[in-house]
């Protein structure tokens, strides 16, 4: 624990901005405990002057940022604003080689997204270890909405669709288009794959 008190000063100390600074520390599931024999990280959060927001950042006991963003509350229920989540490279997400970095690096940005109030709005992304995009998905008022997109490690579509309302809708492209899946509200109508996949597509490149 010494070496957490040594970081808690370091941190507390650089953020002089703040109005308002707390150290908290956090078990497995990110909840705040008092008793440091069960806590896993650890979280620095603050108000700057003038601003509506919690800033919050949450390490691991050697002082490793693993995640970033803004809460409504100090009590830390209400996330709104920009999040970053980051991830150690290890081989078993580094697929770029056999070693535990990429380019100089050993960690990365695993997920990106937005809130408001502790809803998730916008385009959430997340990445594999090399920085490229892993999966693609929207949301309107904490609800999947919009177009769902999962990508291979080299960067092709594997599973392409669309929600409303947190339902798959209409044609989903599986297995890099060899399978196509048809929903309505969130009900699969039917799946099509080999010869009669190739002969739909066939008749709509006829159409068009």
């Amino acid at each position: 624990m010494k070496r957490l008190l040594i970081c808690l000063l370091i941190l507390t100390g650089s953020i002089n901005t703040y109005s308002q600074v707390k150290t908290i520390l956090l078990d497995g599931r990110d909840r705040i405990v008092a008793d440091s024999t069960l806590a896993i990280n650890y979280a620095v959060f603050g108000k700057v002057e003038g601003d509506t927001v919690y800033t919050f950042k949450k390490f691991d006991f050697d002082g490793v940022l693993l995640t970033s963003g803004t809460f409504k509350d100090d009590s830390l229920q209400v996330p709104h604003g920009q999040f970053v989540y980051y991830d150690w490279i290890t081989p078993d997400n580094n697929y770029t080689n056999l070693g535990y970095e990429i380019n100089g690096k050993a960690r990365y940005v695993v997920l990106t997204g937005k809130y408001i109030n502790g809803l998730r709005v916008g385009k959430w992304l997340s990445f594999y270890a090399d920085g490229k995009v892993k999966q693609m998905a929207a949301y309107i008022q904490g609800a999947l909405n919009g177009l769902y997109q999962q990508y291979d490690n080299d960067g092709k579509v594997q599973i392409s669709g669309m929600y409303e309302g947190g339902k798959k809708t209409g044609t989903w492209t599986l297995k890099g288009g060899r399978q196509e899946d048809e929903y309505a509200d969130d009900k699969l109508i039917s799946s099509l794959t080999g010869k009669k996949l190739r002969d739909k597509q066939a008749q709509r490149k006829n159409v068009n």
